[in-house]
């Protein structure tokens, strides 16, 4: 079965199914970071909260041999309890929003359609996107239309996201001691990995926001002891490397690379390529491999820029 016909199959039988339950069920495309996908939406009658289940991965079940009718079955009991779950929502005002927002960074060419619906700045490639955070579990996207609703301007609330940044956590761990809490061994001496940092936050989730956040990066800064390079690891998390690194800029943007197309889900990736914090000014560039030109004075130390 094809998945056009699957993805018709399925929701009709799922309306079916849940008739006289007291849930509403109706189709939804979804857009997301870095892609658009195929839901239905559950919501008890007369309500705007709800809850979605997304068609693909349950089209990849029924490619594996898992009939539609079984689908349907487990899919409505699912949620259903879920429904049940769903906790009360928080008085949504300006207040509540200017106090909960925080932001989060995304690769701007794959995303063109979701950023004109939604309040954001560029940042190189990347594109800055607020969010505010209902509980640790749940968050939402401001949209446009929400910023008069809720007397925003764009600034404004793209100002208070910021500053809300500072007052978030960030981690930032040598690689080696990361690989080692999962239970890998630790890289050998003289491997590139024994100067690399990673930064994300508690969650490990829209992690690699911590480069908005000034503290985040000083405290980097001084924990390695000299600016950095910005590896985009993903959306939830950035690599560190120091300045005096022994990699050119074309090395490590072929890694970010090659890591992107074999490792890294396309949901999560951020960007292609690498950036340079300069704590002088507190300003991150894209650097482009072409433009690097391999400097031969080991007897030098760097020179921070």
């Amino acid at each position: 079965m094809r998945y056009e016909e699957f993805k018709e199959s399925f929701t009709n039988e799922m309306i079916v199914r849940m008739y006289g339950s007291g849930i509403d069920v109706f189709p939804e495309e979804v857009t997301k970071v870095n892609q658009t996908l195929d839901a239905l939406s559950f919501r008890p009658e007369g309500n705007n909260i709800g809850t979605l289940l997304y068609l693909e991965d349950l089209y990849e079940q029924h490619e594996n041999g898992r009939s539609v009718v079984d689908l349907v079955e487990n899919a409505r009991q699912t949620m259903t309890e879920r429904l049940r779950e769903i906790p009360s929502l928080p008085q949504i005002d300006h207040d509540f929003i200017e106090e909960n927002l925080y932001l989060t960074v995304v690769n701007a060419d794959m995303n063109r359609g979701y950023l004109a619906g939604v309040p954001h700045e560029i940042l190189e490639d990347m594109a800055v996107v607020p969010r505010v955070k209902i509980s640790e579990e749940a968050s939402f996207a401001v949209k446009n239309e929400m910023l008069t609703h809720y007397g925003f301007s764009r600034e404004d609330l793209l100002q208070a996201a910021h500053a809300n940044m500072e007052t978030l956590e960030f981690i930032c761990n040598d690689l080696g001691a990361v690989l080692m809490g999962f239970g890998m061994s630790s890289p050998v001496p003289d491997s590139p990995s024994e100067s690399v940092y990673v930064l994300t936050n508690p969650s490990g989730i829209d992690g690699a926001a911590a480069i908005l956040s000034d503290k985040a990066m000083k405290d980097a800064r001084a924990m390695i002891g000299e600016d950095f390079l910005i590896l985009p690891s993903s959306r939830h998390e950035v690599l560190l490397v120091p300045r005096s690194s022994h990699m050119s800029i074309k090395e490590l943007t072929d890694m970010v690379r090659e890591v992107n197309r074999t490792v890294v889900d396309t949901k999560d990736l951020l960007s292609d390529h690498v950036y340079r914090y300069n704590s002088r000014s507190g300003s991150i560039k894209m650097l482009e491999p072409k433009a690097e030109v391999p400097e031969k004075k080991p007897s030098l130390p760097p020179v921070l820029m």
